[in-house]
């Protein structure tokens, strides 16, 4: 049983790509988990196999404790702690290949609390795991927006402590040039750094961001942080990021595809 926490920005598209991607793994035959850890959803595109409305809810606690609605989510992710055993059996009862686990859209929230993570590893235990960070595309075009996502990124990764594969979500937005300019500042801090200083940037400050990527780089790897482009609504590159997972996970025994999807 492989764990998947998916975290990103609001807006960036996790629970729809929570959705999308539980869909191509069921139509590849394997077993999918999707577990809802807001306390705070509303709505969700998918049907949660396991969800955590059913022990803590956001909603109710503001009205019982006259909370708003970040003072109710952090209060809610806290009530979670004593809800983990539970959880865990849930998702045990599921027996599934892969679990996908859509944490809050408010993530400074949850990753930078230390209930967040805690929770996360009380749920995950001893199973092998990964983090899949979404870049939201209108962010990653743009450097100084992307330079800020890495920072994030990073972060999350030191918070959550576990490997991380990172995807540029809503790829149907992006054209193919655009896709190009990406990847040639994420997987070159030359190129990076080059493209924060002809934005204004100051150089000391792009020269950090520009370091980011050499933490941001896959585990075991020399390489620059590669990443993957995905959409939830075309499903473009589902199976890059399954690849890309599945390399971090069990080493690619299923399968890995060394080259992205053609693009369309």
């Amino acid at each position: 049983m492989f764990f998947v926490v998916v975290v990103g920005p609001a807006g960036s598209g996790k629970s729809h790509l929570v959705d999308a991607f539980g869909d191509w793994l069921e139509a590849n035959e394997l077993g999918v988990a999707r577990v809802n850890l807001d306390p705070a959803a509303e709505w969700l595109p998918y049907e949660p196999d396991v969800d955590v409305r059913e022990y803590v809810d956001a909603r109710a606690v503001m009205k019982k404790h006259r909370l708003g609605p970040n003072g109710a989510l952090v209060a809610s992710i806290d009530m979670l702690i004593d809800y983990v055993d539970e959880i865990r059996s849930d998702i045990e009862a599921a027996q599934a290949n892969y679990v996908l686990i859509d944490t809050p859209g408010q993530m400074e929230l949850f990753a930078f609390r230390d209930t967040g993570p805690y929770v996360v590893r009380e749920i995950i235990k001893d199973s092998r795991a990964a983090t899949l960070f979404i870049f939201d595309a209108v962010f990653a075009s743009n450097p100084r927006s992307l330079a800020s996502s890495l920072f994030l990124a990073l972060s999350t990764r030191i918070r959550l402590g576990l490997p991380q594969v990172n995807a540029v979500s809503k790829a149907d937005l992006l054209q193919p040039e655009q896709m190009d300019e990406i990847e040639e500042q994420i997987n070159s801090p030359e190129n990076l750094y080059n493209a924060l200083v002809a934005r204004g940037m100051d150089p000391l400050m792009a020269e950090a961001a520009a370091k980011t990527l050499e933490a941001l780089a896959p585990e075991g790897s020399t390489t620059p942080a590669a990443i993957r482009f995905v959409s939830a609504l075309s499903g473009y590159g589902l199976d890059d990021v399954y690849a890309a997972l599945q390399q971090v996970l069990a080493g690619g025994e299923d399968f890995y595809t060394e080259e992205p999807s053609p693009r369309h």
